[in-house]
Protein backbone atom coordinates (compact mmCIF):
# COMPACT_ATOMS: atom_id res chain seq x y z
CA UNK A 1 0.00 0.00 0.00
CA UNK A 2 1.07 3.59 -0.63
CA UNK A 3 1.50 6.45 1.82
CA UNK A 4 -0.25 9.72 1.05
CA UNK A 5 3.02 11.57 1.68
CA UNK A 6 6.76 10.88 1.52
CA UNK A 7 8.47 8.63 4.06
CA UNK A 8 10.44 11.57 5.44
CA UNK A 9 7.38 13.80 5.82
CA UNK A 10 5.41 10.95 7.42
CA UNK A 11 8.21 10.12 9.83
CA UNK A 12 8.58 13.77 10.79
CA UNK A 13 4.86 14.20 11.49
CA UNK A 14 4.64 11.04 13.59
CA UNK A 15 7.79 12.04 15.46
CA UNK A 16 6.14 15.38 16.27
CA UNK A 17 3.15 13.46 17.68
CA UNK A 18 5.51 11.34 19.77
CA UNK A 19 7.38 14.35 21.15
CA UNK A 20 4.19 16.25 22.03
CA UNK A 21 2.83 13.09 23.68
CA UNK A 22 5.93 12.75 25.82
CA UNK A 23 5.63 16.38 26.85
CA UNK A 24 2.01 15.75 27.82
CA UNK A 25 2.96 12.64 29.82
CA UNK A 26 5.71 14.48 31.70
CA UNK A 27 3.45 17.46 32.40
CA UNK A 28 0.59 15.34 33.77
CA UNK A 29 3.02 13.35 35.89
CA UNK A 30 4.82 16.42 37.20
CA UNK A 31 1.67 18.34 38.02
CA UNK A 32 0.18 15.33 39.82
CA UNK A 33 3.26 14.76 41.97
CA UNK A 34 3.57 18.47 42.77
CA UNK A 35 -0.10 18.75 43.73
CA UNK A 36 0.02 15.57 45.78
CA UNK A 37 3.11 16.71 47.66
CA UNK A 38 1.53 20.10 48.33
CA UNK A 39 -1.71 18.48 49.43
CA UNK A 40 -3.66 20.35 46.74
CA UNK A 41 -4.55 17.45 44.44
CA UNK A 42 -8.27 17.30 43.71
CA UNK A 43 -9.40 14.40 41.55
CA UNK A 44 -12.60 16.13 40.45
CA UNK A 45 -10.62 19.19 39.38
CA UNK A 46 -7.32 17.88 37.99
CA UNK A 47 -8.34 14.67 36.21
CA UNK A 48 -10.87 16.30 33.82
CA UNK A 49 -8.29 18.97 32.88
CA UNK A 50 -5.61 16.39 32.09
CA UNK A 51 -8.08 14.16 30.30
CA UNK A 52 -9.15 17.05 28.03
CA UNK A 53 -5.50 17.66 27.13
CA UNK A 54 -5.03 13.97 26.39
CA UNK A 55 -8.15 13.77 24.22
CA UNK A 56 -7.08 16.88 22.27
CA UNK A 57 -3.61 15.39 21.64
CA UNK A 58 -5.06 12.01 20.63
CA UNK A 59 -7.59 13.61 18.26
CA UNK A 60 -4.80 15.48 16.47
CA UNK A 61 -2.73 12.28 16.24
CA UNK A 62 -5.62 10.33 14.73
CA UNK A 63 -6.30 13.07 12.18
CA UNK A 64 -2.63 13.17 11.15
CA UNK A 65 -2.48 9.40 10.73
CA UNK A 66 -5.54 9.55 8.48
CA UNK A 67 -3.67 12.12 6.36
CA UNK A 68 -0.57 9.91 6.13
CA UNK A 69 -1.85 6.35 5.64
CA UNK A 70 -4.15 5.02 2.90
CA UNK A 71 -6.44 3.15 5.34
CA UNK A 72 -7.61 3.82 8.93
CA UNK A 73 -5.68 0.75 10.16
CA UNK A 74 -2.88 2.69 11.89
CA UNK A 75 -5.29 5.21 13.41
CA UNK A 76 -7.43 2.37 14.82
CA UNK A 77 -4.29 0.70 16.19
CA UNK A 78 -3.38 3.90 18.03
CA UNK A 79 -6.91 4.48 19.30
CA UNK A 80 -7.17 0.94 20.70
CA UNK A 81 -3.76 0.93 22.43
CA UNK A 82 -4.34 0.53 26.17
CA UNK A 83 -2.16 0.27 29.23
CA UNK A 84 -1.48 -3.09 30.82
CA UNK A 85 0.69 -1.82 33.69
CA UNK A 86 -0.31 -2.37 37.31
CA UNK A 87 -1.27 0.42 39.69
CA UNK A 88 1.52 1.72 41.94
CA UNK A 89 0.74 1.76 45.62
CA UNK A 90 -0.49 5.16 46.82
CA UNK A 91 -1.28 6.50 43.32
CA UNK A 92 -4.62 7.86 42.28
CA UNK A 93 -6.42 5.25 40.17
CA UNK A 94 -7.74 7.63 37.52
CA UNK A 95 -4.38 9.43 37.20
CA UNK A 96 -2.56 6.10 36.85
CA UNK A 97 -5.05 4.96 34.20
CA UNK A 98 -4.65 8.19 32.24
CA UNK A 99 -0.84 8.23 32.27
CA UNK A 100 -0.82 4.52 31.47
CA UNK A 101 -2.97 5.15 28.40
CA UNK A 102 -0.66 7.94 27.25
CA UNK A 103 2.35 5.61 27.56
CA UNK A 104 0.50 2.93 25.60
CA UNK A 105 -0.26 5.42 22.82
CA UNK A 106 3.40 6.48 22.72
CA UNK A 107 4.49 2.85 22.39
CA UNK A 108 1.98 2.43 19.57
CA UNK A 109 3.38 5.49 17.77
CA UNK A 110 6.89 4.02 18.01
CA UNK A 111 5.60 0.87 16.34
CA UNK A 112 3.89 2.89 13.62
CA UNK A 113 7.15 4.74 12.85
CA UNK A 114 8.89 1.38 12.41
CA UNK A 115 6.12 0.18 10.08
CA UNK A 116 6.63 3.06 7.61
CA UNK A 117 9.15 1.02 5.62
CA UNK A 118 6.37 -1.45 4.77
CA UNK A 119 4.60 1.22 2.72
CA UNK A 120 5.54 2.57 -0.69
CA UNK A 121 5.07 6.23 -1.60
CA UNK A 122 2.42 7.53 -3.93
CA UNK A 123 3.84 9.71 -6.70
CA UNK A 124 2.92 13.34 -5.99
CA UNK A 125 3.42 16.32 -8.25
CA UNK A 126 4.70 18.64 -5.53
CA UNK A 127 7.42 18.08 -2.95
CA UNK A 128 8.30 20.28 -0.01
CA UNK A 129 11.82 20.96 1.20
CA UNK A 130 11.25 18.46 4.04
CA UNK A 131 10.82 15.74 1.39
CA UNK A 132 14.23 16.36 -0.18
CA UNK A 133 17.15 14.52 1.40
CA UNK A 134 19.63 17.16 0.20
CA UNK A 135 17.85 19.73 2.40
CA UNK A 136 17.38 17.35 5.35
CA UNK A 137 18.93 19.70 7.93
CA UNK A 138 16.23 22.27 7.19
CA UNK A 139 13.67 19.94 8.80
CA UNK A 140 15.07 20.99 12.17
CA UNK A 141 14.63 24.71 11.47
CA UNK A 142 11.26 26.06 12.55
CA UNK A 143 9.84 28.93 10.43
CA UNK A 144 9.77 31.06 13.59
CA UNK A 145 13.56 30.81 13.78
CA UNK A 146 14.05 32.67 10.49
CA UNK A 147 11.20 35.17 10.70
CA UNK A 148 13.52 37.99 11.81
CA UNK A 149 15.92 37.27 8.92
CA UNK A 150 13.28 38.10 6.31
CA UNK A 151 13.30 39.53 3.76
CA UNK A 152 16.66 38.12 2.66
CA UNK A 153 18.96 40.33 0.61
CA UNK A 154 21.03 37.92 -1.48
CA UNK A 155 22.17 38.25 -5.06
CA UNK A 156 21.56 35.58 -7.67
CA UNK A 157 25.25 34.70 -7.59
CA UNK A 158 25.16 34.22 -3.80
CA UNK A 159 22.11 31.98 -4.07
CA UNK A 160 23.71 29.86 -6.81
CA UNK A 161 26.90 29.56 -4.77
CA UNK A 162 25.05 28.55 -1.60
CA UNK A 163 22.95 25.90 -3.33
CA UNK A 164 26.07 24.58 -5.07
CA UNK A 165 27.86 24.17 -1.75
CA UNK A 166 24.82 22.54 -0.12
CA UNK A 167 24.40 20.07 -2.97
CA UNK A 168 28.11 19.26 -2.98
CA UNK A 169 29.09 20.45 -6.41
CA UNK A 170 29.21 23.65 -8.46
CA UNK A 171 25.85 23.96 -10.17
CA UNK A 172 26.06 23.74 -13.95
CA UNK A 173 23.93 25.59 -16.45
CA UNK A 174 22.35 23.10 -18.89
CA UNK A 175 23.21 23.39 -22.55
CA UNK A 176 19.51 23.87 -23.37
CA UNK A 177 19.03 26.79 -21.00
CA UNK A 178 19.63 30.36 -22.05
CA UNK A 179 18.87 32.06 -18.74
CA UNK A 180 21.42 32.34 -15.95
CA UNK A 181 18.84 31.08 -13.45
CA UNK A 182 18.22 27.76 -15.26
CA UNK A 183 20.56 25.35 -13.45
CA UNK A 184 20.91 21.60 -13.69
CA UNK A 185 22.33 19.19 -11.12
CA UNK A 186 22.20 15.43 -10.64
CA UNK A 187 23.11 15.46 -6.94
CA UNK A 188 19.67 16.09 -5.41
CA UNK A 189 18.55 13.22 -3.15
CA UNK A 190 14.91 12.19 -2.79
CA UNK A 191 13.89 9.20 -0.70
CA UNK A 192 17.41 7.79 -0.79
CA UNK A 193 17.71 8.07 -4.58
CA UNK A 194 19.45 10.63 -6.75
CA UNK A 195 17.39 12.77 -9.08
CA UNK A 196 18.22 15.20 -11.83
CA UNK A 197 16.92 18.63 -10.85
CA UNK A 198 16.55 21.89 -12.74
CA UNK A 199 16.46 25.05 -10.63
CA UNK A 200 15.13 28.51 -11.33
CA UNK A 201 16.65 30.82 -8.71
CA UNK A 202 15.59 34.38 -7.98
CA UNK A 203 17.84 36.82 -6.13
CA UNK A 204 17.25 40.26 -4.64
CA UNK A 205 17.04 41.83 -8.10
CA UNK A 206 13.52 40.38 -8.33
CA UNK A 207 11.74 42.40 -5.66
CA UNK A 208 8.50 41.60 -3.88
CA UNK A 209 6.15 38.72 -4.57
CA UNK A 210 7.10 36.61 -7.58
CA UNK A 211 4.40 37.03 -10.21
CA UNK A 212 4.06 35.71 -13.74
CA UNK A 213 5.13 39.11 -15.11
CA UNK A 214 8.41 38.76 -13.22
CA UNK A 215 9.04 35.41 -14.93
CA UNK A 216 9.60 36.97 -18.35
CA UNK A 217 7.22 37.65 -21.21
CA UNK A 218 4.49 34.99 -21.22
CA UNK A 219 6.27 33.31 -18.25
CA UNK A 220 9.15 32.40 -20.59
CA UNK A 221 11.49 31.60 -17.70
CA UNK A 222 9.17 28.87 -16.46
CA UNK A 223 8.86 27.51 -20.00
CA UNK A 224 12.67 27.39 -20.32
CA UNK A 225 12.93 25.72 -16.92
CA UNK A 226 10.64 22.81 -17.79
CA UNK A 227 12.27 22.48 -21.22
CA UNK A 228 15.34 21.15 -19.42
CA UNK A 229 15.17 17.32 -19.10
CA UNK A 230 14.82 16.69 -15.36
CA UNK A 231 12.81 14.79 -12.77
CA UNK A 232 12.49 17.64 -10.27
CA UNK A 233 11.93 21.32 -11.01
CA UNK A 234 12.76 23.70 -8.16
CA UNK A 235 11.43 27.27 -8.24
CA UNK A 236 13.09 29.49 -5.63
CA UNK A 237 12.48 33.11 -4.67
CA UNK A 238 13.50 35.34 -1.76
CA UNK A 239 9.93 36.47 -1.10
CA UNK A 240 6.42 35.09 -1.54
CA UNK A 241 5.45 33.27 -4.74
CA UNK A 242 2.12 34.07 -6.34
CA UNK A 243 -0.30 31.15 -6.62
CA UNK A 244 -0.64 31.78 -10.37
CA UNK A 245 3.08 31.15 -10.81
CA UNK A 246 2.78 27.84 -8.98
CA UNK A 247 -0.29 26.94 -11.01
CA UNK A 248 1.56 27.70 -14.26
CA UNK A 249 4.45 25.46 -13.23
CA UNK A 250 2.08 22.67 -12.16
CA UNK A 251 0.19 22.88 -15.46
CA UNK A 252 3.40 22.41 -17.43
CA UNK A 253 4.46 19.49 -15.20
CA UNK A 254 1.07 17.83 -15.64
CA UNK A 255 1.54 18.14 -19.39
CA UNK A 256 4.94 16.43 -19.16
CA UNK A 257 3.56 13.68 -16.94
CA UNK A 258 0.74 13.19 -19.43
CA UNK A 259 3.44 12.29 -21.95
CA UNK A 260 4.61 9.46 -19.71
CA UNK A 261 7.33 11.34 -17.82
CA UNK A 262 7.61 11.40 -14.04
CA UNK A 263 8.27 14.98 -13.01
CA UNK A 264 7.70 16.85 -9.77
CA UNK A 265 8.09 20.39 -8.50
CA UNK A 266 9.34 22.02 -5.31
CA UNK A 267 8.47 25.65 -4.62
CA UNK A 268 10.92 27.36 -2.25
CA UNK A 269 9.78 30.78 -1.04
CA UNK A 270 11.72 33.24 1.11
CA UNK A 271 10.86 31.45 4.35
CA UNK A 272 12.05 28.07 3.08
CA UNK A 273 15.13 29.63 1.47
CA UNK A 274 16.09 31.07 4.85
CA UNK A 275 15.46 27.73 6.57
CA UNK A 276 17.75 25.91 4.13
CA UNK A 277 20.54 28.49 4.28
CA UNK A 278 20.40 28.78 8.09
CA UNK A 279 20.45 24.98 8.47
CA UNK A 280 23.59 24.72 6.34
CA UNK A 281 25.46 27.64 7.87
CA UNK A 282 25.00 30.10 5.01
CA UNK A 283 23.14 32.53 7.27
CA UNK A 284 23.53 33.41 10.94
CA UNK A 285 20.84 34.58 13.34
Amino acid sequence: MKLKTSHNAARERIQEMFVSGNILHERVGGEYLAAKEAGTFREEEHIPQWKDQYIDWLRKCLASLQDIFPTPHEAIKLKNAQSSSSLKSGSNVKWASLTGDIKAKLASLEGIIKSLSEYSVEMTEELFIEDIDSFAKARDINPRQVKELLPLNLSGDQIRTFFGEILGEPLRRPDEGGAATDILTSTVGIGGDRARAALLLKGAATKGKLTLKKCGKDAAQIARLVAVPAELYILQHLDQIDSRVIRELKTKIQSLNGEGKQCRICVVDGMDTARIFLAYGKLSQ
